[in-house]
């Protein structure tokens, strides 16, 4: 009993030490603040856990049990999968075809829809409807449930084709659905693994989240460390000191839990889109892993707590006595920040090669790193040199708070350094990340290039229809635009056969002869299926010629522009099996565009750990403030007045925060030069962005440190410290 009051009443100390602190409150604030953002970043790991196992869990579900053929005894559904290119991906286009009526249709489906007849997820339905082209399937008769897909925001299409479309022999058999590995179709292919989430979120979230927790755990360091030694030469033991440390942290770090549980709650009762994304978290996953979530908040303010523990000093030597001038030396650094940037931006083109060559990749990446880690050292130069025209100034001038924040920074620039290392590292890091999420390569940068300069005026129509099929959608095409056969040459060269209507669509009379290679498409049919020789035309039927010797269709139109896609795709998805319709280089276009979901997430919480890092820096600046208007208070009895805290921590806080985002930002852009002539995309909209959000972190410290600092010494009295 004893023991046990004895510890209740350290915990007691330790919390009635916390209040009467100098700097208390903002200790209470970046320790409840540190742990709901480790909560909350250790939730957002489990979430990831619990979407990709509903993925596998439901993928599976639906995946076709697959047997021998189409004439197995065992076969009771025929399904073959494909694909609708566009702008933003592939939707999945699935034929099903059951053989025998009693077999269960996949998971999601209540009844097998009549020949011909479609049934959509609720994502594809919305767009197709927001294209105006719900029918470009067939007629829509049913919606799959969420149980038969992967994730809400799924792009899926099943199709009961009508008897006799298709070739049974392209088809594959299944006896079922419900199998141990995820089916084929659906957004598999397109989502990144569960590997790469978990290293962007614990690069991008939790590390910095990690990153705030120790900062403020040493937050207001210089009293508590002052506390420890008394407590020390008192006679309190390690447990004692402990107890007293975990006291004054625990109320925050329990209130931090349970904002991010309450958080966590949230997510739970029905879906919820995340923003930028337009991701749909499903909620049934959340609700299956909502323990395991709830835990990662709990256990996450643990480790906050442990970290507060742990990083206590108790060394003899602290005390009272004014700190030395600080010994950190930045001109060194600030040359070697210069190589680094040249090594970084001309060393990876000396090296040559492409941005996925080890070498390039290793010189490129040894510049970004040392630019990176030493460009802290040039912003704490160039506030020191501030600082010392600041001084001069302030002497000429009678400006007493312009002249402490000026001493304050010749005197200190390691812990300028310190402040500034969080926002230009983090600046730096989602730059990169950004960039190499959006990273092209060679063939997709040269099929953008080709879209540019023909758009959707030539469209490759590939599928296994028989000849009346193809004669149908030849037939049925949109006024205005032609059918090609593409074959050919003997010599290995393209070979182009279509009616007269079609050759003067490319501007050739009728007749055989070499197409006007001064036609853009042209060039473009060349260099991608010609192997780069001239393209011959021959007068004839296109849908003949597929039955001979081509294997592709080319639709062009008789007006310049683009042809109507949108029409073309509902006339070939209703005359043509499994057809696949593209632009030129259309296969690598689709590769490019799914680069933009994961720079999506890459924005997303490289933002948030912008954030936090740039949160952290400012609560390790506060600490520092408060100490030094600590030191400025007897000052205030003097001067009189409240500007010479919001001078000074104008000087000491917004100035260097602010050279950081403004230095961070250009820097980064610069790094990004060999990147964005790769392929990379940086946009100016996304580094105004992080621009905006340093700049006003800046202000929000500063008018916080010099708020606290003028509280501070209004409250101050003569004291025998």
């Amino acid at each position: 009993m004893t023991s046990t009051r004895t510890w209740l009443q350290l915990l007691r100390v330790g919390r009635a030490a916390g209040r009467g602190a100098t700097g208390g409150g903002i200790r209470f604030v970046s320790l409840l603040c540190a742990a709901f953002s480790l909560g909350l970043a250790a939730a957002v790991l489990v979430a990831g856990f619990a979407v990709y196992d509903g993925r596998e869990m439901r993928g599976a579900g639906r995946a076709p049990q697959y047997v021998s053929g189409p004439d197995s005894k065992d076969a009771a559904v025929l399904l073959r999968d494909a694909g609708d290119d566009v702008d933003d991906g592939q939707r999945s286009i699935v034929y099903m075809e059951p053989l025998d009526s009693t077999v269960e249709p996949p998971p999601g489906v209540a009844a097998w829809p009549a020949p011909g007849e479609v049934l959509l997820s609720p994502a594809l339905r919305e767009e197709l409807l927001a294209e105006g082209a719900l029918d470009r399937y067939g007629p829509v008769t049913g919606a799959i449930g969420p149980q038969g897909l992967e994730v809400p925001g799924e792009r899926l299409a099943y199709i009961r084709p009508p008897a006799g479309f298709m070739d049974r022999s392209s088809m594959t058999a299944a006896k079922g659905f419900g199998s141990a590995e995820r089916s084929v179709y659906g957004d598999r292919a397109t989502v990144p693994p569960l590997s790469a989430f978990v290293g962007l979120a614990a690069t991008m979230v939790l590390f910095p989240a990690l990153v705030l927790v120790v900062i403020a755990a040493r937050s207001g360091a210089a009293n508590r460390d002052r506390r420890m030694a008394l407590l020390r030469a008192l006679g309190a033991g390690a447990r004692a000191r402990a107890l007293v440390n975990a006291g004054e942290a625990a109320l925050p770090v329990a209130i931090g839990a349970a904002l991010a549980c309450a958080v966590v709650a949230c997510a739970l009762p029905t879906d919820l889109t995340v923003p930028v994304v337009d991701f749909t978290l499903p909620s049934a996953d959340l609700r299956r892993w909502a323990p395991a979530l709830l835990a990662a908040a709990v256990v996450a303010s643990v480790v906050a707590l442990a970290v507060v523990l742990l990083l206590h000093r108790t060394s003899r030597s602290t005390g009272p006595r004014p700190a030395p001038r600080s010994r950190f030396t930045a001109r060194p650094l600030v040359w070697l920040c210069l190589v680094f940037l040249l090594v970084a931006t001309r060393g990876a083109d000396l090296v040559g090669g492409s941005a996925t060559g080890p070498m390039w990749r290793l010189v490129y990446t040894v510049g970004v790193v040392g630019t990176l880690a030493t460009l802290p050292a040039l912003v704490s130069v160039l506030v020191s040199a501030v600082g010392r025209g600041l001084v001069g100034w302030a002497n000429r001038r009678g400006r007493p708070g312009a002249l402490v924040a000026g001493r304050w920074a010749v005197t200190h620039p390691g812990v300028t350094a310190r402040l500034v290392a969080a926002v230009v590292i983090a600046i730096g890091l989602i730059t990169q990340i950004q960039l190499n999420a959006s990273l092209l390569s060679d063939p997709m940068i040269v099929a953008r290039a080709a879209h540019e300069r023909v758009g959707d005026s030539v469209l490759t129509v590939t599928s296994s229809a028989r000849q009346e099929q193809n004669r149908a959608f030849v037939e049925t095409l949109p006024s205005g635009t032609h059918a090609l056969a593409m074959g050919s040459t003997d010599e290995g060269g393209l070979l182009l056969e279509g009616d007269c209507a079609a050759l003067g669509a490319l501007g050739a009379p009728c007749g055989p002869g070499k197409a006007d290679p001064s036609d853009a498409r042209i060039g473009e049919l060349a260099a991608w299926f010609g192997g780069g020789q001239s393209v011959m035309l021959r007068e004839g039927n296109p849908v003949t010629a597929m039955e001979k010797e081509a294997e592709q269709l080319i639709l062009v139109g008789t007006a310049p522009g683009d042809l109507p896609v949108a029409e073309v795709k509902r006339t070939a998805y209703r005359e043509l099996p499994a057809p696949q319709i593209m632009s030129i280089g259309g296969e690598w276009l689709g590769g490019a565009a799914q680069l933009a979901k994961p720079a999506a997430w890459t924005l997303l919480l490289g933002f948030v750990g912008v954030a936090l890092l740039a949160f952290a820096a400012a609560v390790n600046n506060l600490g520092e403030f408060l100490r030094f208007g600590r030191s400025l208070a007897p000052l205030n009895v003097l001067v009189g007045k409240p500007g010479i805290f919001y001078v000074s921590a104008g000087w000491t806080i917004l100035l260097p925060l602010t050279v950081a985002g403004a230095l961070g930002v250009v820097v980064s852009a610069w790094l990004s030069a060999p990147m964005t002539t790769k392929g990379a995309v940086l946009t100016d909209s996304f580094l105004a962005a992080l621009l905006i959000l340093a700049g006003t972190l800046a202000v929000i410290s500063w008018a916080w440190g010099a708020r606290t600092a003028h509280s501070l010494a209004d409250r101050w009295r003569p004291a025998a410290d």
